[in-house]
């Protein structure tokens, strides 16, 4: 729906400018919508009446051909009069100071409508005429001439090495998001792929590893990346594991993680649900709210957090840049350490800065601060594992 569902909407009433402070998708319309502005949003291109106040919002259809501009997908139309190129793009167009007047595909321009300043539109379509001029498509038959504003590509250059952190192979996938096609080729698991072009797509980043060949966030962390000297996830509920789970500090930890990706469960429901194994690489050892209680591994927690989470990431053996990153995308990550007399302790991290990790401890029931080279060399103890999604 919409130019690669998400077109912006650029249609006001017949006299009447329509300026949005967001970018509008029109998969989030339907065709009955209507929308009320107040006097701050709309205003008049002509000396039209101004009783008129709702603006009916048509949903546009998707274009037969679309892409992302890592990928050549270039068409030209040449007639007797008029010549010009289409170049796929993805991206946003950023409206200067001044209202922008809209253009038909064959250049005509557009008298009743135009977009408001400093207001920004999605585009999927670069258009270059015969004498140089260069417009930007914002609906299914309208455009703006790039001297109203500036482009902002979706897709940027970022360098870095994806390490895939699911425990199975992973699909490859054609272009990026909702236009995602399934190579058929997988990425086994631990592997590792350099990375030069990233973009935030459907609410995840997704990675080029090859010709406009892509992997989901959900699958990877990003080792040799470039991350802030500080940065933290903010409100990550404490749960304490005493007294019910005297030896069920991992399950508390992840029901830590779990509810602060939105799962409503708690640390009983998921002690119960956990696995039981006499190899905590596939399930619990023993009962965690009795003395039988040793422990379990992320290889075995990965389906419960892929259940409650929707994505699972096996984080052992990696190093501090899988922390950073997850961070960074606003996850919280458990780690599995060694303190308080137990050989086996997990953590929530929820930060870091230059000096110091942040952590939600179940056992003492509050935040923590360690420093990072103590916390790097207790994590080490168990040979830095972890889990997150």
């Amino acid at each position: 729906m919409g130019i690669k569902g998400k077109l912006i909407l650029a249609v006001a009433a017949s006299s009447m400018l329509f300026m949005t402070p967001k970018i509008v998708q029109a998969d989030a319309v339907d065709q009955a919508q209507t929308v009320t502005p107040n006097d701050n949003s709309v205003s008049s291109t002509t000396n039209a009446e101004q009783s008129n106040n709702s603006v009916t919002q048509p949903v546009f259809t998707t274009p037969s051909s679309t892409g992302n501009t890592t990928a050549t997908d270039t068409t030209t139309t040449t007639s007797d009069q008029n010549q010009y190129s289409d170049e796929a793009t993805d991206g946003i167009f950023h409206v200067n100071g001044s209202t922008a007047f809209l253009y038909q595909g064959d250049g005509t321009r557009v008298d009743n409508r135009a977009l408001g300043a400093n207001t920004p539109w999605y585009t999927d379509t670069k258009r270059t005429w015969g004498d140089g001029s260069v417009y930007y498509r914002v609906s299914t038959n309208e455009y703006v001439n790039q001297t109203s504003g500036n482009f902002q590509n979706n897709v940027e250059d970022y360098s870095g090495t994806a390490s895939v952190t699911y425990d199975s192979d992973v699909k490859l996938y054609q272009d990026y998001g909702k236009n995602a096609l399934d190579t058929g080729n997988t990425v086994s698991q631990k592997s590792d792929w350099k990375v030069d072009k990233r973009v935030s797509n459907g609410g995840q980043y997704w990675y080029e590893v090859g010709s406009n060949v892509w992997l989901p966030q959900s699958s990877v962390v990003i080792n040799d990346g470039t991350y802030p000297e500080a940065d933290w996830v903010a409100g990550v509920p404490m749960i304490a594991q005493n007294p019910e789970l005297p030896n069920g500090c991992e399950i508390t930890a992840v029901t830590m993680m779990l509810q602060y990706a939105g799962a409503n469960v708690n640390k009983m429901q998921l002690a119960y649900e956990m696995p039981r194994s006499s190899d905590p690489n596939y399930g619990y050892m023993g009962q965690p709210w009795d003395s039988t209680g040793v422990t379990i591994f992320p290889s075995a927690l990965m389906r419960l957090v892929e259940k409650y989470a929707g994505s699972a990431k096996n984080l052992s053996g990696q190093g501090l840049d899988a922390i950073k990153y997850q961070i960074s995308i606003g996850h919280p990550v458990v780690t599995w350490n060694t303190l308080h007399g137990f050989l086996y302790h997990a953590l929530v991290v929820t930060g870091y800065d230059s000096n110091y990790i942040y952590y939600n401890d179940c056992w003492l029931d509050e935040p923590m601060q360690m420093p990072i080279d103590q916390f790097i060399n207790n994590w080490n103890t168990q040979n830095r594992m972890a889990i997150s999604y």
